[in-house]
């Protein structure tokens, strides 16, 4: 898949943390976490002694890497927040949350190229084997070749839309749009 397919899969597949978090101050960064990890396993590429859809194409690089993100946001948050008692305009996450947050964004990153690594047709007998190194069977539900435009801008399509869709909704829940934009529409007739 091509990386604008990818990057439409993350968005599409980050859209529950939205309900789950349902702050716009929590979901930005978990969007642009999901989005800065959403292509991270094609760096296989670069990997000497792999091949693409290799190590970093795994469920178990994917749990690795989130529990090292998580980690290291809940280790910047415990230091920020001393910092933050000191300086009123530095955001504060509790180290928890900060965990979430990092956890959250990443799992959604690289679930998301799984996932759409997984729904392609295998080209060149280089399918995913995404349970490696428990299981070296190959996953391919061959829904779509990797560079077909339509798929791949519509998934972008479609995580954009999907992404505005959450966004006027946070905003509406904090009460950020005018009024005239939350009230329901309504045609003016005159008889």
């Amino acid at each position: 898949m091509f990386p604008l397919g990818h990057v439409g899969m993350a968005l599409l597949l980050v859209a529950p943390a939205a309900v789950l978090l349902d702050r716009k101050r929590r979901y930005l960064p978990v969007v642009a976490l999901a989005l800065a990890t959403a292509l991270l396993p094609d760096v296989d590429g670069k990997i000497p002694f792999s091949h693409h859809h290799g190590g970093p194409h795994t469920v178990l690089f994917a749990l690795s890497a989130t529990l090292v993100v998580g980690l290291a946001f809940a280790f910047v948050s415990v230091n920020v927040r001393w910092l933050a008692r000191r300086i009123d305009s530095v955001p504060a996450f509790r180290p928890r949350s900060a965990f979430a947050l990092g956890a959250g964004g990443t799992l959604a990153g690289l679930a998301s190229h799984l996932l759409a690594d997984v729904l392609m047709i295998p080209v060149a007998d280089n399918p995913a084997e995404p349970f490696w190194p428990v299981s070296e069977r190959a996953v391919a539900l061959g829904l779509m070749y990797p560079g077909d435009p339509a798929w791949n801008y519509g998934l972008l399509g479609a995580g954009i839309a999907v992404q505005v869709g959450l966004t006027v909704h946070l905003l509406r829940i904090c009460g950020c749009l005018p009024a005239e934009l939350t009230e329901p529409w309504t045609p003016n007739r005159k008889n």
